[in-house]
């Protein structure tokens, strides 16, 4: 009887110490959006107190840190805005368009606060994978290439050594779909450095990805597609082929071997793949495969 009545004891502390936990978190999130940093600010050191080792504790404090760096200045500058934000255009002495228009600044050494909050988090907790995910996040917004690419080798790693079996906020288990979800963020960071033109640290983390995932069809295509995009083609096309042999029905492979073949000169192999691919089922990889045929058969 004294077994189970430890049993029970034990079951509600923990019950209320996970209620105690949402309700904190809970009140965090109606004020991070709406209040004064000073306000949140308190919240969070009244949170700390009560659960100093959370892991969203000290997501709290990296948000709070990171928020209170940034800053909207005016400038002048001959660059114009990319994101289609409004501005003034002048012309300079010389006749040459000016733009004014808010940007957004940093202060570098809150910054550097906020990065030392999560790093701990991260060290402490290395299976919440919202934690480096949230500064993957800020350093992709900051185009701080250099320090991502550590924090996506970083998480690699511990995606094989914990098989994927991921925490989120409030320690929730990610759960069955761990996996799908880590593959497909990779993926995401992957066309991230890929639009940046950094094609050397696409190419990193594809690599990171393949040593522990060999067989993924996705990063087998990137690397392949890295390949024929920046230039060696010959590289590309055995690996191609041999995902095509793995996946005979991947329509995309069986078009970029096609492609391939026929940017090499090799009229006869351009011809077998664009003829699979002309009776794949897909009605628009169909009509690209006949443009294809047609051309090279005039």
């Amino acid at each position: 009887m004294k077994r189970l009545i430890l049993f029970i004891a034990l079951a509600v502390s923990v019950a209320g110490s996970i209620t105690a936990q949402n309700n904190w978190y809970e009140r965090y999130r109606e004020c991070i959006n709406d209040s004064s940093l000073e306000y949140s600010r308190q919240v969070i050191e009244q949170w700390e107190q009560a659960e100093p080792e959370s892991p969203d504790v000290y997501a709290a404090w990296f948000n709070y840190y990171y928020k209170m760096s940034r800053d909207e200045v005016m400038q002048m500058t001959p660059i114009p805005p990319e994101d289609g934000r409004q501005a003034l255009e002048f012309e300079d002495s010389t006749g040459a368009p000016v733009y004014m228009y808010e940007a957004q600044v940093f202060d570098d050494s809150l910054i550097a606060i906020a990065n030392e909050k999560i790093d701990k988090a991260i060290s402490i907790y290395p299976d919440r994978l919202d934690l480096p995910f949230g500064k993957l996040a800020t350093l992709f917004m900051l185009e701080d290439y250099d320090s991502a690419m550590p924090v996506l080798h970083q998480v690699i790693e511990r995606s094989h050594l914990n098989g994927n079996q991921w925490l989120w906020t409030l320690n929730t288990p990610v759960g069955e779909d761990g996996e799908t979800m880590f593959k497909s963020s990779m993926q995401d960071y992957f066309s991230r450095l890929f639009d940046a033109d950094l094609d050397g640290e696409a190419m990193q983390l594809v690599e990171w990805l393949l040593q522990y995932y060999p067989d993924e069809i996705m990063f087998r295509s990137d690397k392949a597609s890295l390949l024929a995009i920046t230039g060696n083609s010959d590289q590309a096309l055995p690996l191609f082929l041999s995902i095509h042999k793995d996946y005979p029905d991947d329509n995309i492979v069986t078009s970029n071997i096609a492609y391939i073949y026929k940017t090499m000169g090799d009229k006869k192999n351009a011809l077998k793949y664009y003829r699979l691919l002309s009776e794949c089922g897909d009605e628009e990889m169909e009509k690209l495969a006949r443009g294809a045929i047609s051309e090279l058969t005039e």
